[in-house]
């Protein structure tokens, strides 16, 4: 997003979370709200972010107040944290929804009902009515802001691929880290993504049981997440364990891969590995849920129930039937290509911003 933003000419002041290695963007100045000993912050709602969140919103606050902003863009929760105060300061932001904060509060079992969810969900509800332009990722999000904020502007602007399309990691790369990973002669089956619980790992690590011809390579994940999958493998079954990787390893990962899997069980939003996976003209096998079905069809990709019988019976098929599982994959990358470029996400976003500019005027 800061890159589209940057490339359409807007000068970026991106603040973040104290954690993470810097990523220069032309353009774009990268601020750190104060550290905490907080550890290492993993994917999804947790203590460690409710305490970060503190900082970040004094922070963010103090930015309103003194800086000369033409407007705000707010992603996911920072938005609830600095929405009242831009409705007294009338500033216009944008709401970027990458997920509904409340659906991640249940799905992830932090917060299933109690004074934490409702006070999430009004504060969503405040959000996205104030909002001048509201940003989704898909089209259940499309739809959840519609229902929540009936007069909200939404502008859905689909994740582009993390890797570049046209990139393929060598033949040594890939020998190497094939080597690196102790994999034997043989298929190679690619997770990549956390560990939380709504992504199905564990259905995927129970299939690799059932398909013992292949290798499972798990890119992901970390400590005890990493820990409970490792005691779970069965013992017909290949598993390998990476840990948390740089995403600029996916490339070479997706070269190795000969199949690539989403094994999800619960959410609303697209999971952004998705597009990466359509980019890389790879077999792909995904669950049959709504995450799933808003952007993938039975011509693009291997749905298939989700259940760990069911995933090793999708494996299988693409490993089974190449020219099939081919066919759904070339079909895949070309909407890619046609939709969710990493051009097509700078017209949308200029789309957004021109909406929002001349609601102001």
């Amino acid at each position: 997003m800061v890159r589209a933003l940057s490339g359409l000419g807007h000068q970026v002041d991106l603040l973040t979370y104290p954690q993470g290695q810097p990523s220069p963007v032309p353009g774009v100045r990268h601020l750190r709200s104060l550290p905490l000993p907080v550890g290492r912050v993993r994917p999804g709602p947790s203590l460690a972010k409710v305490v970060l969140d503190v900082p970040f919103m004094v922070e963010a606050w103090a930015r309103v107040i003194f800086g000369r902003y033409d407007a705000v863009h707010a992603v996911e929760e920072a938005a609830h944290l600095v929405a009242p105060l831009l409705r007294l300061v009338k500033r216009p932001f944008v709401m970027d929804v990458d997920s509904s904060v409340p659906d991640q509060l249940r799905y992830s079992g932090f917060a299933t009902r109690g004074p934490l969810l409702w006070a999430a969900e009004a504060l969503e509800r405040r959000a996205l009515r104030q909002a001048r332009t509201v940003i989704t990722v898909c089209r259940s999000l499309t739809e959840g802001v519609r229902e929540r904020a009936p007069g909200a502007a939404v502008f859905q602007v689909e994740d582009p691929p993390l890797v570049d399309p046209s990139a393929h990691a060598s033949a040594a790369d890939v020998a190497t880290l094939r080597a690196a990973l102790g994999l034997p002669a043989g298929p190679v089956v690619l997770y990549s993504g956390n560990f939380e619980p709504y992504q199905g790992v564990e259905l995927l690590v129970d299939a690799a049981a059932l398909v013992p011809e292949a290798s499972f390579v798990f890119m992901g994940g970390d400590g005890p997440a990493v820990d409970a999958m490792r005691a779970r493998v069965a013992a017909r079954a290949r598993c390998v364990f990476t840990g948390t990787r740089p995403p600029t390893d996916l490339p070479v990962f997706l070269s190795l891969a000969d199949v690539l899997v989403s094994p999800r069980v619960k959410g609303t939003n697209t999971p952004f590995k998705v597009y990466s996976y359509m980019a890389a003209n790879k077999p792909l096998v995904a669950t049959r849920i709504p995450t799933h079905t808003q952007l993938l069809d039975d011509s693009l990709a291997i749905l298939v129930e989700p259940t760990a019988e069911a995933l090793a019976e999708g494996i299988r098929h693409a490993l089974t039937k190449p020219i099939d599982a081919g066919v759904r994959a070339a079909r895949a990358r070309a909407l890619l290509e046609r939709e969710f470029s990493p051009a097509r996400f700078r017209e949308k976003v200029a789309e957004a911003y021109a909406h929002l500019q001349s609601s102001g005027s």
